[in-house]
């Protein structure tokens, strides 16, 4: 527990699974808004134990930390999911004493379904901050799921329109679907989502393609993350195959895990795409994927062109941008708002291969252009994913509730 603060002052409480170590990472305000805060508020951080004991003094000297007797291994994905049953089982418990501590806000960052509904009913003035859509994330791969993971978050979203609720995106694209989905749009702000700045970032001089085993004489084009149907990396392996055949000299680059590793061999191994495609494994740190990012003739940032990927920023895109390298992304509405393609970076038409296939060949066509076009994108996230802006606008709409 962090170092206890005045109890005059009014709580806010941050609502999120994961412990802040992890969350200062997803959501690199954290730090900032904790600073945004401390004048006039108490934040108090309610969450799952952290990893291995880890602890961020430094952070946590900044709020007071209320955790659950139990922790996740983020590499692992059968532990995330047993861990996220228990955060559920644990949830009533932990809500009551929220409830108890009289806060005058919460901060609700766990878009779990059904959790921020829960969170709304309790009265207390609500922040729901909206990202992933576990719904469409969850039965999202067929056409019947689609419709049953619509009708679901609909009527979640529906829960939300209460006294005292707003709801942020980070994007206008995304506000629109939150409002199709029957978010009152008197209720809902947009707020930029922060990037993580140092961690992804270019690096001087740059690791070799031979330095990480790979051939210096063929092109690389990474995409990265956990991975997980939705995301549409079968969609990006049929791709592929067309790839392969027109290009042999190019190579599909597969940076991530947890849980979706096997899945996405199998997929590899069914379309005859072993000498194409090359897959890490979990990289054990940042660093070491930015590493890898760093050494890519293009980074890749794919979404399906479905409702739950309209209006999303994916962390994959402003980390990608902030690597300085030619970005390659689909060009969904949330994306496009980012994205000035031939400007500081490169998009393709959703669900069209043949565009896909066209932005990597105009990446190889003219790397001149592509490193200087990777240079604004590095710029363009550094506008776009601002910390402190992120945090001064989170620390104005709490004050404009609570007053």
């Amino acid at each position: 527990m962090g170092t206890e603060m005045s109890k005059e002052k009014p709580i806010v409480v941050y609502l999120h699974r994961y412990p802040p170590e992890i969350e200062a990472f997803q959501w690199p305000a954290l730090r900032e808004l904790a600073d945004a805060l401390a004048p006039a508020y108490e934040l108090v951080y309610a969450c799952m134990g952290s990893a291995d004991g880890q602890r961020d003094g430094e952070l946590r000297q900044k709020m007071r930390v209320v955790e659950l007797p139990f922790s996740v291994d983020q590499a692992n994905g059968r532990d995330k999911w047993l861990k996220t049953l228990r955060w559920y089982r644990h949830l009533g418990g932990l809500l009551k004493r929220i409830r108890e501590m009289e806060p005058a806000l919460i901060i609700c960052k766990e878009t779990l379904p059904f959790i921020p509904g829960r969170v709304a009913k309790t009265g207390i003035p609500t922040i729901i901050e909206t990202s992933d859509w576990w719904w469409s994330i969850l039965l999202g791969h067929t056409g019947w799921g689609r419709k049953l993971a619509d009708w679901l978050e609909a009527r979640e979203v529906r829960s939300w329109n209460r006294p005292n609720v707003k709801a942020t995106v980070s994007t206008k694209a995304e506000g629109r679907l939150l409002a199709a989905k029957g978010m009152d749009e008197s209720r809902i702000v947009v707020i930029n989502a922060p990037q993580n700045p140092g961690v992804f970032r270019p690096l001087d001089p740059a690791p070799t393609k031979a330095e990480l085993g790979m051939d210096e004489k063929l092109k690389y084009f990474a995409i990265f993350g956990i991975i997980r149907g939705g995301k549409g990396y079968d969609q990006l392996l049929d791709w592929w195959k067309t790839v392969a055949a027109k290009h042999a000299d190019w190579r599909l680059v597969i940076i991530g895990g947890a849980g979706g590793e096997t899945w996405c061999r199998k997929e590899i191994a069914k379309r005859g795409l072993n000498g194409a495609v090359h897959m890490t494994g979990w990289l054990p740190t940042k660093q070491d994927v930015n590493r890898w990012l760093n050494a890519m003739d293009a980074v890749l940032v794919h979404r399906r062109n479905s409702p739950d990927n309209q209006g999303i920023i994916p962390s994959a895109l402003y980390n990608g941008l902030s690597t300085g390298r030619p970005v390659v992304a689909t060009g969904l509405s949330g994306i496009a708002e980012i994205v000035r393609d031939g400007v500081d970076g490169f998009l393709f038409t959703p669900d069209d291969g043949a565009s896909f296939i066209s932005a990597l060949e105009r990446v190889v066509a003219d790397p001149v252009a592509a490193a200087r076009i990777g240079k604004a994108g590095l710029a363009r996230s550094a506008e776009c994913f601002n910390s402190r802006r992120a945090a001064q606008s989170h620390r104005a709409l709490i004050d404009s509730m609570i007053q």
